[in-house]
């Protein structure tokens, strides 16, 4: 079920909407940042925000639902590839883990025209589970963007593009199914 953002009041115009492309940042950049002492920092939009939620399919046990966590997983995997975050692979050290156990970090770019743009050109934003959820975050290196110094149009288009990116079904090379 696609998340339709455009009568939000802190939304921004619909022709910036769909100008967003959702690239994941290469492990070697993370890698290289971590290894010079820059930290990531994030703001959990799921924490951080009242007015917003992310509907998976409320009970992933039933049979037949496709919308769980692990769903939204394989939906990730399959578009980009396993998580780009070093210590979430599998098979890593998990005493250091509280409840997540993937995350990606992606750049989200605004491609709308500079006259139609109202959102920055680019932030960084992640993806992880949250409690058996999705947990979507803003995201910036401590030593340039604060990702709290962030207005509510960018938070509300962040969860909304992810949870759509796994809300909608792939195409399996297994039988040629969607899931």
């Amino acid at each position: 079920m696609a998340v339709d953002i455009r009568d939000h009041p802190q939304a921004p115009p619909a022709k910036e909407l769909q100008e967003f492309t959702l690239v994941p940042v290469a492990r070697e950049e993370i890698t290289a940042r971590q290894d010079e002492g820059a930290e990531l920092r994030e703001v959990n939009l799921r924490e951080s925000r009242e007015d917003v939620y992310v509907e998976l399919d409320p009970d992933p046990t039933e049979r037949g639902a496709h919308d769980d966590i692990g769903t939204a997983l394989y939906r990730l995997v399959q578009l980009f590839g396993t998580p780009n975050v070093p210590g979430y692979d599998a098979g890593d050290d998990l005493s250091t883990r509280e409840d997540t156990t993937f995350k990606y970090v992606f750049r989200l770019v605004n491609g709308a025209d500079e006259e139609d743009r109202t959102l920055p050109d680019e932030w960084l934003v992640t993806a992880f589970d949250w409690h058996t959820e999705l947990g979507v975050g803003i995201a910036g290196w401590d030593d340039e963007t604060d990702p709290a110094a962030y207005d509510g149009a960018v938070g509300l288009v962040t969860l909304a593009l992810l949870t759509n990116v796994v809300s909608e079904p792939v195409e399996c090379v297994f039988k040629d199914k969607w899931y």
